[in-house]
């Protein structure tokens, strides 16, 4: 009897996830076509998109009656430090970087899930992002993808998928840091055992790769991982794309300010980019040819673009939707526009089961009550893993705090 009854609920337990939730009215863009779906319906159950229908009738737990409100995809942050840092200025609140580990340092066992940067992010439609570390060498580290769940146990959407860089100028000279990317990759290659790594040769003295480097450069070489590397400058893009090619790897270009000059080149080799198309300042030597319809340029060459906020905005990722806004205000397509902060990242990283609206997908799922490339959008409903998540944040609970006071 005993046996049953435990057997009755662990049954339960496996099966009794989530409730039902159905949204009705609501015009859908799905992310894997141009157009959305006008007066359809969603149903949500156990976490999962089960059905996407028009006039859906079945019992559910909740019914939200959307009155024609734009539904989409979570947005996807393809470039943070959500979880590992707080305050730039305050060293005790960075966990994104290392004076020991290069290519090799991963950050998932330091992401805090209950950081407060991660609500205000939310409500403004970021459901889930790549944390990255940073650094000013030329490996940063291994990016892992969040849900922005605040789930202490299911934050975790895919660890270690993308190694990080620069090649630009800052502790070293460009040169010295694209030799430096030549012969890391070289030792690695040549690398059988780990055990015997230190025989290799070929690297400078002063210049350490650990076991965890190069096994990182190796699930590069093997094109488990892509490589994303932060490169504006034309000409040091060019010289990306040939690395590469010669290499037969996955590359991602963040950055890419100048990437307009050479999309033709991009588009050959399906190399995917991170834009940032909310600058178009030149903040350095590197970003001089920089233009407002740099995304539209792109996009019409065939290059697979992505949309982030400014690099050092983790407080203010969902400015992305304004670079978003500013992309499309000079050319690029409204369509592309928010596949470039939901498909495109998916699929550029390989992250199942969000990005798009579909059945089987995770219902990782935001309600705009306008367009949300428009500055004045906000979320009337936001939905992780089908579950509906609060709006507010520390900074909406300080307002409301002074409000009520005053």
């Amino acid at each position: 009897m005993k046996i049953f009854v435990c057997f009755i609920l662990f049954s339960f337990s496996l099966f009794s996830v989530g409730e039902n939730i159905l949204l009705k009215n609501a015009s859908i863009f799905l992310a894997s076509q141009g157009d959305a779906l006008v007066s359809s319906d969603i149903l949500i159950s156990n976490g999962l998109i089960l059905k996407i229908e028009k006039e859906i009738s079945t019992k559910v737990d909740k019914v939200i009656d959307l009155d024609g409100l734009l539904v989409t995809p979570g947005l996807i942050a393809p470039y943070s430090h959500l979880g590992i840092l707080e305050l730039e200025m305050v060293p005790e609140t960075r966990d994104d970087s290392s004076s020991v580990y290069t290519a090799g340092l991963s950050i998932s066992s330091s992401f805090n899930p209950l950081s407060t940067l991660i609500p205000n992010n939310r409500r403004g439609g970021i459901t889930s992002a790549l944390s990255v570390p940073s650094s000013s060498g030329l490996f940063a580290g291994l990016a892992s993808a969040y849900s922005l769940s605040g789930s202490l146990h299911q934050s975790l959407i895919s660890e270690d998928i993308a190694l990080f860089g620069a090649i630009s100028s800052g502790t070293d000279s460009r040169s010295a840091k694209t030799l430096m990317l030549e012969d890391s990759f070289d030792a690695a290659s040549r690398i059988i055992n780990l055990d015997d790594w230190e025989s290799v040769s070929g690297l400078p003295k002063d210049f350490f790769l650990s076991k965890r480097d190069i096994k990182s450069l190796q699930r590069v070489l093997s094109k488990e991982i892509p490589l994303v590397i932060k490169a504006d400058r034309a000409s040091d893009i060019l010289y990306l794309l040939k690395f590469s090619e010669s290499l037969d790897i996955r590359l991602i270009i963040r950055g890419a300010a100048e990437g307009w000059m050479v999309a033709g080149d991009i588009a050959k080799l399906k190399v995917p980019v991170i834009l940032e198309p909310i600058n178009n300042l030149p903040s350095s030597f590197d970003e001089l040819g920089a233009r407002l319809d740099n995304a539209s340029k792109l996009y019409e060459s065939g290059v697979p673009i992505m949309i982030a906020s400014h690099e050092h905005a983790t407080h203010n990722l969902h400015l992305s939707r304004q670079g978003a806004g500013v992309a499309v205000s000079y050319g690029l397509p409204w369509q592309e526009a928010l596949k470039a902060m939901t498909s495109n990242v998916a699929d550029s990283f390989g992250l199942e089961k969000i990005g798009y609206i579909k059945e089987g997908y995770s219902a990782d799922l935001v309600v705009w009550n306008k367009d949300p490339l428009e500055l004045s959008a906000y979320p009337e409903h936001i939905f992780i893993s089908g579950k509906l998540i609060s709006g507010q944040s520390r900074s909406t609970r300080l307002r409301d705090r002074y409000l009520k006071i005053n």
